[in-house]
């Protein structure tokens, strides 16, 4: 009697476990499979590369900006130089063989040059511009610009440089002159005479152009691209002469 009791109460309490909150739960308990987990590593890894690829994107754009914005200042600088210096250059008034020989201390020179195939022209001219470097002291009616071109580090960089001579110097002394700009690829200067036709060349002591300077100037400038070396980076001005001293016949 006894164990029927017990049996009986045995199995009320089994009911009660298995209709109860912490077997639903254990029942309910369940590990990822393999698949689940290969799924969420899968979504998880496009996730990651749809961002890195923005990111990445955006941040280059960013550079290139940057790098073409730097460039665009460099040459903004190089060209304002150039122009000052030409705008204020000046023939001398005298013929020339005046004295017995050519006036070489008044001349304007442009010739058309190449390095490596590429156009590296250079320019030398008199100038009223006040010099760069110096004794402030000194007084100077006018100095002998020169802008030459020599090949830079690279084989398709050129340098760009810049040097001074008081006037009535001897102009023969070894000044390679300052850089005023690196990274080109092309330098050219172009020059219109007083009807309108370009030369690649400019002679003031020739028979061609007889003491005179050209009536305007255009400078060009090409800057390496090294992101996209088959698109360099072109920029050009023109710079009127404002006097053109004629030579007394």
């Amino acid at each position: 009697m006894r164990a029927s009791f017990y049996g009986l109460h045995l199995k009320n309490i089994n009911r009660k476990i298995s209709g109860s909150p912490l077997k639903s739960v254990y029942t309910s308990e369940k590990g990822f499979t393999l698949f689940e987990i290969l799924l969420a590593f899968f979504i998880f890894s496009i996730l990651f590369i749809t961002i890195y690829t923005s990111y990445s994107s955006s941040f280059k754009t960013i550079n290139m900006t940057e790098n073409r914005m730097e460039l665009y200042r460099k040459a903004a600088t190089v060209l304002e130089r150039i122009s000052e210096d030409i705008q204020a250059s000046y023939i001398s008034a005298l013929p020339p063989n005046s004295f017995g020989q050519p006036a070489g201390y008044t001349r304007f020179l442009g010739e058309d040059t190449v390095i490596n195939g590429r156009d590296a022209n250079s320019l030398s001219f008199f100038s009223r511009i006040p010099p760069l470097f110096g004794d402030e002291d000194e007084t100077v009616s006018g100095q002998l610009l020169s802008y030459t071109v020599v090949q830079g580090s690279e084989e398709d960089e050129l340098i760009l440089l810049r040097s001074e001579h008081p006037e009535f110097t001897d102009t023969a002394e070894e000044n390679n002159g300052l850089v005023l700009s690196d990274g080109l690829q092309v330098i050219t200067f172009t020059y219109l005479d007083d009807e309108g036709e370009s030369h690649e060349n400019w002679d003031s002591d020739s028979d061609e152009f007889r003491g005179r300077l050209p009536r305007m100037v255009t400078i060009s400038l090409e800057f390496l691209n090294y992101e996209n070396p088959d698109a360099p980076l072109k920029i050009f001005t023109s710079v009127a002469i404002p006097v053109n001293y004629m030579p007394k016949l």
